[in-house]
């Protein structure tokens, strides 16, 4: 098992904060329905001979008595969250800060400065990823450059195209930059599709199953309104918003060319390598700001259309 890269000493002090402020980690529920979203509790021993499961000893012992320390989960050795692996650890402050656990704003945030100042040190941070009526959802991750913005897009995007299949595409693009380059690329290409294609079906506008991608961008251009509103010349503007998305086209067939010679969806010879992560970057960057750009000015929540890889 590797070792922890969230030292107990970030964790000690994460914990000494939150009992200070009465920021208790179980939120509006109790201790061993928050612990049960996390664990399995019913197949995890007692510590009470009384009880044949760790949920009814925690009940008894957190709810009914109330008579274990406040931070007895960070020694319990069923729990043990002063050295359980960091991916348990970070799923832990995350549920922490769930819709259904908290719903108090301020103590969201008030989490979320405390658990960023400590995890900084270890080079990890807890970031919105997704949301829920409205309200934020949060991960843990290790921090790295760019990271942020990609997942500020990520979020953005889901607002437009909010359904199972494009959250997924959406997931395994931004999860996949640092693990696995082609997929991220294969999987940005064929969003940028599903953006095109969903507005174009909304619109109304054929869709030709010959075009290239650089077709169906160029499609869907032609069919939304670019005009600024508010600007002292919105023709003369709107020439030069144009103008500047003919360019897009260079950049998408570039997309195209990197999708078919690094992109998952070829076959590769066994002794292939992938782009480095820098460029997957790059790439997932450059087709996010497209596709928000086009949901945008399109307005309105599109219609979902999945798509068949050009």
């Amino acid at each position: 098992m590797a070792k922890n890269k969230i030292t107990d000493v970030t964790r000690r002090h994460i914990a000494d904060e939150m009992t200070i402020g009465k920021l208790w980690y179980h939120g509006n529920q109790t201790e061993p329905d928050f612990l049960a979203r996390l664990y399995d509790l019913k197949s995890l021993p007692s510590r009470d001979y009384r009880y044949t499961n760790a949920y009814d000893d925690i009940y008894q012992h957190m709810v009914n008595n109330n008579d274990w320390d406040e931070d007895w989960i960070y020694s319990d050795p069923r729990i043990n969250l002063l050295h359980s692996d960091d991916e348990i650890y970070l799923r832990f402050l995350s549920a922490t800060i769930h819709p259904r656990v908290r719903t108090n704003s301020d103590d969201v945030s008030k989490l979320v400065e405390i658990y960023n100042k400590h995890l900084a040190a270890d080079g990890f941070e807890i970031a919105q990823t997704d949301e829920i009526s409205g309200k934020p959802i949060f991960s843990g991750r290790q921090k790295a450059i760019g990271q942020a913005q990609l997942v500020a897009q990520k979020v953005e995007i889901k607002r437009y195209l909010n359904t199972a299949y494009v959250n997924g595409k959406i997931n395994t693009m931004t999860d996949a930059i640092h693990k696995d380059t082609d997929l991220a690329i294969g999987t940005a290409k064929e969003l940028l599709e599903t953006t095109c294609k969903s507005i174009l079906r909304q619109k109304g506008e054929a869709i030709s199953s010959d075009w290239t991608l650089p077709q169906l961008l160029k499609a869907t251009t032609n069919a939304l309104d670019f005009k600024p509103k508010e600007a002292d010349d919105p023709d003369k503007a709107e020439k030069a918003i144009r103008q500047i998305l003919s360019g897009i086209g260079t950049i998408v067939q570039g997309v195209g060319e990197l999708r078919n010679g690094y992109g998952t969806g070829h076959g590769k010879d066994a002794n292939f390598k992938g782009l480095e992560i820098k460029y997957a970057k790059l790439l997932v960057g450059v087709v996010s700001e497209i596709a928000i750009l086009y949901l945008a000015t399109n307005g309105e929540t599109a219609e979902l259309i999945e798509t068949t890889p050009i």
